[in-house]
């Protein structure tokens, strides 16, 4: 571990200005947080609830998903659209998207909120693990402190910064997608690589503007919880610690995003693989035992693909509450 002065760091609280600011050195964190991770499986479901809330839910879902084809949303979108740009909407219509808007909200808000509740329990988890192992001095005590409903403002507060993304990146992305619609280079390649492949710059600028909101609003969410501060001042210190410590909070969010991909992706892959097979199988017509062989086989795969999903949103978890520098002392 690493000291600094209580006096450069005064936010936190003058009951403990006797007491030095420790912080784990970065390899500690990241071999800490391995630890933690793998000493509490229960980390592990709420590592999977906080993944699938996040929006991992459509990645667990995309091997059986079945995506339309451009010439299929052209039939479905060509008469509503047709009407709502050219004439007066229809009632269906008006309902239609009333009804999308509504649902998205509430999507939005149950993710929200279930997302939070996990990060909740995780980050006890964390520090309860961290103390029994030695890593970090007695756990802090986080009765009373900061719950869900505000852990998620925060969480919706760090969508702000990828929204700013996402508008300066829509026209590009569009003008492509509408030329590869109309005038496709290559239809042996899947339309979403061919749209990242002319406009990758655009792409990549949106991945690192939710790369960083997500890193400062980890951080706040910790601030928020451990050191009991007010939403907003949490949220402006995860982007002070950002600015202050990209030497550590960087490496911290790459880390934590690779293993998560490292941990998930193959088994997703594999999934997708499978559920062709299975399909296959069953478009065959073959025999009851074959059939049932290959969807046992794909059910375990798909499911220990959402293990290791959870295993690397606990691990991610771990990282970012370790990395949080706190008070020696009085244990807090």
């Amino acid at each position: 571990m690493t000291a600094e002065p209580a006096a450069a760091r005064p936010e936190l609280g003058a009951a403990d200005a006797g007491a030095p600011v420790l912080r784990l050195r970065g390899g500690a964190t990241i071999s800490g947080a391995f630890v933690v991770t793998l000493v509490r499986p229960a980390a592990w479901a709420f590592g999977l609830l906080a993944f699938l809330a996040g929006g991992g839910l459509v990645l667990a879902a995309w091997p059986i998903l079945v995506l339309p084809t451009p010439t299929g949303l052209q039939n479905a979108l060509g008469n509503p659209i047709n009407s709502l740009v050219f004439g007066a909407p229809s009632g269906p219509l008006l309902a239609m998207l009333v009804g999308g808007l509504v649902a998205a909200l509430a999507v939005l808000v149950t993710g929200l909120l279930l997302g939070a509740w996990a990060e909740r329990q995780l980050i006890a988890i964390d520090l309860e693990a961290a103390a029994d192992e030695g890593i970090l001095a007695p756990a802090p005590d986080l009765d009373g402190a900061p719950g869900p409903v505000r852990i998620a403002v925060v969480r919706l507060l760090a969508l702000a910064p990828v929204a700013v993304a996402l508008l300066l990146a829509w026209r590009p992305v569009y003008d492509v997608t509408y030329r590869e619609l109309t005038l496709p280079g290559n239809l042996a390649t899947p339309l979403p690589i061919r749209v990242v492949g002319e406009v990758p710059w655009v792409v990549a600028g949106v991945l690192v503007a939710w790369l960083l909101a997500d890193a400062a609003a980890a951080v706040a969410v910790r601030r928020l919880v451990i050191e009991r501060r007010p939403v907003l001042v949490a949220w402006l210190l995860g982007w002070a610690d950002l600015v202050r410590r990209p030497q550590r909070v960087v490496p911290t969010a790459l880390v934590g995003v690779g293993v998560l991909l490292l941990l998930t992706v193959p088994g997703l892959l594999a999934a997708a693989v499978g559920w062709t097979r299975v399909r296959d199988v069953v478009l065959e017509g073959r025999d009851v035992t074959t059939t049932s062989v290959a969807l046992v086989t794909w059910v375990g795969t798909w499911l220990g693909a959402l293990v290791l999903a959870g295993i690397g949103q606990a691990f991610r978890s771990a990282a970012w509450t370790l990395e949080l520098p706190r008070r020696g002392g009085r244990g807090a």
